[in-house]
């Protein structure tokens, strides 16, 4: 009877086995968390780096039609007029035509667009009354402000810059640059820059 009771002592796990195991599943389970918070911040922030380069294609688009249809093209940087084919500024002025008379998102399909009869006056063509397109950064965010009008075309989450300057050729080279801290334990940044010519049609500038 006595040998019998030892005998199913010994087979069950001592005191110092069941730490040792818990201890083994806690590392274990730590590995795992470390691997699956790892995996999602990469995910986050390639979604993130998508979502910045989506911006910045969406912003040169902006930039580039506008320039084709304007009249007059000018870079400041503050309320400095940037003059030459050497230095960058920071803002964009556009003085465009008035082809349309309503005032709708130029990217909104609903609704019917009313157009300005042109005129001509000392051999100038000309749309209803110009008005001024702008373009730049407020806090990170990139805008876009047409005769007042502001709209957001790339939010502060990239920490945009934009840069401008005419060159020789008469092109605008137009440059998108941002700079999107990235998620998770380590203080990395993402960052990418754009540069593009943009021709505007000579035939329109006065």
């Amino acid at each position: 009877m006595i040998a019998k009771n030892a005998s199913r002592r010994s087979a069950a796990f001592t005191l110092v086995e069941i730490l040792v195991g818990m201890a083994v599943l806690g590392v274990f389970m730590a590995g795992l968390l470390r691997t699956w918070a790892a995996l999602s911040y990469t995910g986050m922030n390639t979604t993130a780096y998508a979502a910045r380069q989506g911006d910045e294609m969406r912003v040169l688009d902006y930039v580039k039609r506008d320039i084709r249809r304007a009249t007059a093209v000018q870079i400041y940087n503050g309320a400095t007029l940037v003059t030459g084919t050497t230095t960058f500024g920071t803002e964009l002025r556009l003085t465009m035509p008035d082809y349309y008379s309503d005032t709708r998102e130029e990217d909104n399909a609903i609704g019917t667009k009313n157009t300005n009869a042109p005129s001509v006056a000392a051999g100038i063509v000309a749309y209803g009354s110009a008005f001024t397109v702008r373009y730049y950064v407020v806090g990170g965010a990139v805008i876009r402000n047409e005769a007042g009008t502001l709209r957001t075309i790339a939010d502060a989450s990239g920490a945009f810059t934009l840069s401008f300057k005419k060159e020789t050729s008469g092109a605008y080279r137009c440059r998108v640059f941002y700079a999107q801290p990235t998620r998770g334990g380590t203080a990395r940044t993402i960052r990418r820059q754009v540069d593009t010519l943009c021709v505007p049609r000579f035939e329109f500038q006065l």
